[in-house]
């Protein structure tokens, strides 16, 4: 079938305008006195340095390697505290004295393998002469040994027992001195109060630095290595230095530790929540989260550029990588589809979006 030529001309000239609005449905074009009645703001998208994990779990912890745990190595009833949390001690400071029936004995015990071993050895050394002289038979020189032998052995325990214990004046008081220059962080003990063997009793910090262990959760494992930024809610910031190799069955998360190179403001054992910053692709950007629309199981931005007598609003479909309580991390689900530096709609973002489905003004050509 053919068709007149001014009947082909006016249908490809319908088809040359359904293509153009199809090609410019994304795009909105509003004159100033609109853009000023719909109140529509714009701000530059940022390029983002990270990808925010924010109200993570965690727990000021002592740092492992400048820190010393000192616990009291016999039970008894502590006497007296020389010092509190937060005080600054030289090495071979008094912290505190423990009364101990388990240390008096510990010197009797001290005391009577001294003796012991002294006796036994000149025993030895008796029957060693004896023998010479052929007196006795090797057998008895060969079981005074082994008398001996046992006796050093005993008095070696004996010693290490009490090896770095100092005892007070007072009879079976003993006391707890700084094994390091540093500052206490926790005192576990106070007068009159009842400690076993080996109850930890201070913890001490050579500086001010303190850890945190926090919880991440596992489908982030990909993205975890030491060197990424921990953020406070008091804005202080920290790097990780170590991530966990098991997971925690329970919650289905790992454990890392960052450092802080400050505690002014946190102590030891206080829980709080922390930011953990993951590496950000390099086309992700920031964007206030008044910029993001919600479009079905995606997100749009509206970016803004320049028009004769107004302004003109692209829709941009958004992946969302993170946020915060202001900011989105986001991407374009088109390379290139948002960058760093575009002005995107900030307010009034939502009296935009019912004007996409409108059809817009297209220029029409002069005729001659």
């Amino acid at each position: 079938m053919f068709f007149p030529f001014a009947q082909r001309a006016r249908c490809a000239w319908l088809a040359l305008c359904l293509l153009a609005g199809a090609a410019q449905a994304a795009d909105i074009r509003l004159d100033a006195a609109q853009v000023q009645r719909l109140d529509i703001q714009i701000e530059a998208a940022q390029a983002a340095q990270g990808i925010p994990l924010d109200r993570l779990p965690a727990e000021i912890s002592a740092p492992l390697e400048t820190s010393r745990t000192v616990s009291a190595p016999f039970a008894g009833v502590v006497s007296g505290v020389a010092v509190d949390e937060g005080a600054t001690v030289k090495a071979g400071a008094l912290l505190a004295r423990v009364q101990s029936r388990d240390f008096l004995a510990a010197q009797a015990d001290l005391q009577r393998s001294g003796s012991d071993a002294a006796l036994a050895q000149s025993q030895s050394r008796r029957d060693e002469s004896l023998l010479a002289e052929g007196i006795i038979a090797r057998a008895r020189v060969d079981e005074s040994r082994a008398r001996a032998a046992d006796a050093q052995a005993r008095l070696a325990q004996a010693r290490a027992s009490l090896a770095g214990v100092t005892a007070s004046g007072a009879g079976g008081e003993y006391e707890l001195r700084a094994p390091m220059a540093g500052r206490v962080l926790r005192r576990a003990v106070a007068p009159g109060q009842v400690v076993g063997a080996f109850d930890p009793a201070f913890v001490l910090a050579a500086d001010a630095r303190v850890d945190v262990l926090f919880q991440v959760p596992v489908a982030q494992r990909a993205a975890l290595a030491p060197g990424l930024t921990v953020e406070m809610e008091d804005g202080a910031q920290g790097q990780v230095v170590t991530v966990g190799a098991a997971t925690d069955a329970a919650s289905q998360s790992l454990r890392l530790r960052a450092r802080l190179s400050e505690s002014a403001h946190w102590r030891v054992g206080e829980r709080t929540t922390v930011r953990l910053l993951l590496p950000a692709p390099p086309d992700a950007v920031r964007v206030p989260l008044t910029a993001l629309l919600p479009d079905g199981e995606r997100a749009l931005v509206f970016v803004a550029s320049n028009a004769p007598g107004g302004a003109q609003y692209r829709a941009v479909p958004v992946e969302r990588l993170g946020a915060n309580a202001r900011e989105a991390v986001v991407r374009g689900a088109a390379k290139a589809a948002l960058k760093a530096g575009d002005a995107v709609v900030v307010r009034g973002a939502s009296a935009l979006k019912p004007l996409m489905a409108q059809p817009q003004p297209q220029s029409q050509p002069q005729s001659k």
